[in-house]
């Protein structure tokens, strides 16, 4: 069945939209518009917010990692926000010890989105958290570490995604590890340690990620910060069948690297990340807002 209907755009809309939708008719960028809506609501997005956030004791002995306060309100609280306005409605939160906390101050609805919950009962780290979550997965799907701070346009990334999952099930977002540190205000001279996994990519035509560190052994000057920030096709699950207590980054992707199924989105240089799980960039964190560099 074909519904027909009128519009009625002011003047100074119709001129962008004419201006924006490139060769094409109207009605086809429009219809391609509503498609993309409807596109990002099918996809759900899953945040790691399990982890017991060791390195901020003994703040998050009675805190969830992912509740700890940034500006007033809990770290949580940003990354929804920028889920909220990616279009994306169905969030599924991987919670544990302490998850109760998460559940009582977000609920089932906030901000426009439907909020499910899976809590594991022990330890099962980030890889054995998704398996565990895994009768929610049908379709596409984001994974978030709940412990960052950004402001990285998610559907840039899904877009990115989409257009090559026939050729990989997983798409790894990075940022340069030089534009990390010179956000930072810090000099990359003499290269940098980092204590983030960083990946390498050999053509950047393809964007194949080929190599992998989870804990990089020497300063880097090269390669690309992991911002805990996936797409994931549903065949990841066949990689987590035996995933209790094994992390995502460390332990599952290097395989899936080694079988060519591995693809980067590179942020922008002026996209903004930091993790936030450690003393020294929560603190940074706290400046970063006040100073206005990062727009909430």
């Amino acid at each position: 069945m074909v519904h027909k209907f009128t519009v009625e755009f002011p003047e100074r809309i119709w001129d962008a939209v004419c201006e924006k939708k490139g060769p094409g008719s109207i009605k086809d960028f429009l219809i391609k518009l509503i498609e993309k809506e409807f596109e990002l609501r099918k996809i759900k997005t899953f945040i790691l917010a399990g982890g017991e956030g060791a390195r901020l004791k003994p703040l998050t002995e009675t805190i969830p990692k992912a509740m700890i306060p940034v500006g007033y309100k809990p770290l949580l609280e940003y990354n929804l926000e920028l889920i909220s306005k990616s279009g994306i409605t169905d969030v599924i939160l991987l919670i544990g010890k302490l998850g109760n906390r998460i559940m009582k101050y977000f609920g089932q609805n906030w901000n426009d989105l439907n909020l499910s919950y899976v809590s594991e009962t022990a330890n099962l780290d980030t890889a054995g958290a998704i398996y565990n979550a895994r009768n929610l997965i049908s379709d596409t799907f984001v994974v978030m570490h709940s412990d960052i701070l950004t402001d990285i346009n998610l559907n840039s990334i899904i877009e990115y995604h989409k257009k090559h999952r026939k050729n990989h099930i997983v798409t790894l977002c990075g940022i340069g590890v030089n534009d990390y540190y010179q956000s930072m205000g810090k000099k990359t001279d003499k290269g940098l340690f980092s204590d983030y996994g960083v990946f390498y990519v050999d053509d950047f035509t393809t964007n194949l990620v080929t190599r992998f560190e989870e804990t990089p052994t020497k300063t880097q000057q090269s390669g690309f910060i992991n911002t805990g920030i996936y797409v994931f096709e549903p065949e990841i699950i066949d990689y987590l069948s035996n995933a209790e207590g094994k992390s995502i980054s460390g332990d599952i992707l290097p395989e899936i690297i080694t079988e060519k199924k591995v693809k980067a989105y590179l942020c922008p240089k002026n996209a903004f990340w930091i993790d936030v799980a450690h003393p020294d960039r929560w603190s940074k964190a706290w400046d970063v807002l006040f100073s206005g560099a990062f727009k909430v």
